[in-house]
């Protein structure tokens, strides 16, 4: 269901991980208004450290297929995660079946590949503050569009390899991360986040808040 906004905000708060298609293509119009937006983000010095690789081809879409594969693989173990029995309708069984699905799917879309220069006096953290906004740019700029994108972790794990050599990224730049994108079938957001009160401190670190909650349940202070 396309549902294009121009009010920021609304774009901002429905901004979902769309992990479900419809079969029509992304028109490369409205892919390159992502594009666009994408090299509009900030980045240390302006130097622009980035190329993105669109990867829509029939051969590229089989790699990204193979890529799926195996981060699923890594994921499962990660998280725990199964494929729900049909009789399950709760919500996690419901976000399991999107994730399964996008996966399953990940041969027949429209994805980018977003790589970072690595240079030699900072770390790849410090250095992702010049990629990841751009991925954000794109990222919104699809829900604007009234497209749905999808951050995945295809271009990790085992799929790493398989995406460089495919695309033929040389070794001096990062594989900094992969989003699939296309006609979401469905709706948007809006997005379930944590209020602000959890997360957000004022001058000082509170402990009594920082509890971070891992995938089996694990807590860690």
């Amino acid at each position: 269901m396309r549902e294009p906004t121009d009010d920021v905000w609304e774009t901002l708060a429905t901004a979902r991980a769309i992990r479900r298609f419809t079969c029509e293509p992304v028109d490369d119009a409205t892919l390159d208004r992502c594009l666009q937006a994408a090299t509009w983000a900030p980045n240390g010095a302006n130097a622009q450290l980035w190329r993105f690789v669109v990867l829509d081809s029939p051969e590229q879409r089989a790699v990204v297929a193979e890529a799926a594969r195996l981060a699923l693989r890594s994921i499962e173990t990660i998280y725990g995660m199964s494929r729900p029995a049909d009789d399950d309708h709760s919500r996690a069984a419901r976000n399991n079946r999107a994730t399964y699905e996008l996966h399953d799917r990940a041969g027949e879309l429209t994805s980018v590949l977003f790589t970072a220069f690595r240079n030699e006096f900072s770390s790849e953290f410090l250095q992702g503050g010049s990629i990841f906004p751009a991925m954000q740019n794109f990222y919104l700029a699809a829900r604007a569009q009234g497209l749905g994108a999808c951050f995945t972790s295809w271009a990790s794990y085992d799929g790493e390899a398989l995406l460089r050599e495919a695309v033929g990224v040389p070794g001096e730049w990062v594989l900094a991360g992969h989003v699939v994108v296309g006609w979401p079938r469905g709706r948007h957001g809006p997005v379930r986040r944590r209020p602000i009160d959890d997360v957000v401190f004022r001058n000082h670190w509170d402990a009594a808040r920082s509890d971070i909650i891992y995938g089996a349940g694990a807590r860690k202070r």
